[in-house]
């Protein structure tokens, strides 16, 4: 009787440890997930040659690393085939990114940290911008794929010249070549892509119009709801939070 009872108590305790570790497979390996990136100098560098590194890969690491997973790097890919890879369950993972309806439809979106207001970038020798109406008479060049604040896309909306680029560096470098007049950006992003290219450096400057938010809005790292991975999203909230708690979900 006492072995019975051993074997049931034994079989209690692996059952419970087995639902306390999802991230663990029944082969007894580590899930490992795959995080879809591009180059993103200043964020997540992605050499020719080696491995990526940066700030996030650095977060995304030690956020493998106590939510007991592995983390596998994509190839080098383009930021909307990343998001196309997402709703398809393809790949697992994309770190800091805007939400709105349509990502949410294929993707767990988990808040890392607040989102900074978009600005306009503009040539150092154009004229200032201070409101929209000044805007208006401008080519204002937006990027595809973007997620913009609610008060950004209105004006971007109701502008009468977009021009809309497949990445901030296409919108910088039409910039440089009088094909625009402003960019519509983060002052971070403005920053990395300004300085990691020495053609752009001290070439452009803040416009003096500053776009709001209505609402706090954050930056997330977003799981596949496709993903066969897709069971971890709470596993992945309570340790991003422990992380947030110990100031390192930057």
């Amino acid at each position: 009787m006492q072995r019975v009872w051993l074997r049931w108590q034994l079989t209690g305790f692996f059952i419970t440890l087995a639902c306390c570790l999802p991230n663990i497979t029944w082969s007894g390996e580590l899930a490992e997930l795959e995080w879809c990136l591009d180059d993103y100098p200043g964020r997540h560098n992605y050499p020719a040659q080696g491995q990526p590194y940066g700030p996030t890969v650095d977060f995304m690491l030690e956020l493998a690393r106590r939510a007991g997973i592995r983390i596998r790097f994509s190839p080098n890919t383009p930021f909307a085939r990343c998001l196309v890879l997402m709703a398809n369950g393809q790949t697992d993972l994309m770190v800091r990114l805007n939400t709105d309806i349509e990502r949410e439809r294929y993707m767990f979106m988990i808040p890392l940290e607040k989102a900074a207001p978009e600005v306009l970038l503009i040539h150092k020798n154009s004229a200032d911008i201070q409101n929209i109406k000044e805007l208006h008479r401008l080519n204002l060049i937006v990027v595809r794929g973007y997620t913009y604040n609610s008060n950004t896309i209105n004006v971007i909306a109701h502008h009468p010249r977009s021009i809309i680029v497949d990445s901030i560096d296409v919108g910088l470098a039409m910039l440089l070549r009088d094909r625009g007049d402003a960019v519509v950006t983060t002052a971070e992003i403005a920053s990395m892509r300004t300085e990691s290219n020495p053609d752009y450096r001290q070439q452009f400057k803040l416009a003096s119009l500053a776009f709001s938010a209505p609402e706090p809005r954050f930056i997330h790292l977003a799981l596949s709801k496709a993903s066969p991975h897709a069971h971890l999203k709470e596993h992945l909230e309570r340790t991003i939070a422990l992380m947030s708690a110990d100031e390192l979900a930057k």
